[in-house]
């Protein structure tokens, strides 16, 4: 029989740091055409693997940072796609969800479904005034992918620890405006920092990462 905790093993075992599940029943509030339930059908379960950047990804110069985020993004791909293998072997139905992969919609890149949103529900963190996801121990560096089964697995508490005291830091070192409305992350201003170097993504900007005093996780306070 399939556990939670045999799951969560398979996601160690493929390099993950930290793995949480959720009930793929608490995205109801996600938009249509974004939920579990909307991309596998008969969903049960969202299992969210989450794996850092060293503390000196911070201090990078640009074109450094992203070749590092999107060595982490191919790798926790890859870790999604591992587990789902052997949770197919299982006998259940399974969805792995790509670290970067999505739809565009009027310009705009978004995920098959919101990892961060995801991860904070599996319990691995919670979402700051910057809206990045922070962890106690790994701060605001994780990146995620995730798999969908049909398997019901007992989901993990959400993280009742603080992680932000609305310092605002992020909101005043944002060039863009992104942050300025608390109750709604501006995506296209903070697109704006993204260019085409040589035909690809360079993330120009991650102030929001850097400022943040709970960067490399609340035990460091």
């Amino acid at each position: 029989m399939l556990t939670s905790e045999i799951v969560k093993q398979y996601g160690l075992d493929t390099g993950a740091k930290i793995v949480g599940i959720a009930a793929a029943s608490d995205f109801a509030s996600a938009p249509e055409g974004f939920r579990p339930s909307d991309i596998l059908d008969g969903c049960r379960s969202v299992v969210v693997l989450g794996d850092a950047f060293p503390k000196e990804a911070l201090s990078l110069p640009a074109p450094e940072y992203t070749a590092m985020r999107n060595a982490i993004l191919t790798r926790m791909t890859d870790m999604a796609k591992k587990v789902a293998k052997r949770i197919k072997a299982d006998k259940h139905q399974i969805k792995a969800i790509s670290a970067s992969g999505g739809k565009t919609i009027e310009g705009q890149h978004w995920g098959h479904i919101s990892l961060k949103h995801a991860a904070e529900l599996a319990g691995l963190g919670r979402i700051n005034r910057n809206y990045l996801l922070t962890n106690d121990q790994y701060g605001n560096l994780l990146w995620f992918s995730a798999f969908l089964t049909d398997a019901d697995l007992v989901p993990d508490e959400k993280a009742q620890y603080i992680v932000c005291d609305n310092c605002e830091k992020c909101v005043a070192a944002c060039p863009s405006g992104a942050l300025d409305d608390p109750a709604c992350f501006g995506k296209k201003e903070c697109a704006k920092h993204f260019k085409i170097v040589n035909k690809k993504l360079e993330i120009q900007c991650f102030m929001c990462r850097r400022v943040c005093p709970y960067r490399f996780g609340v035990s460091d306070q």
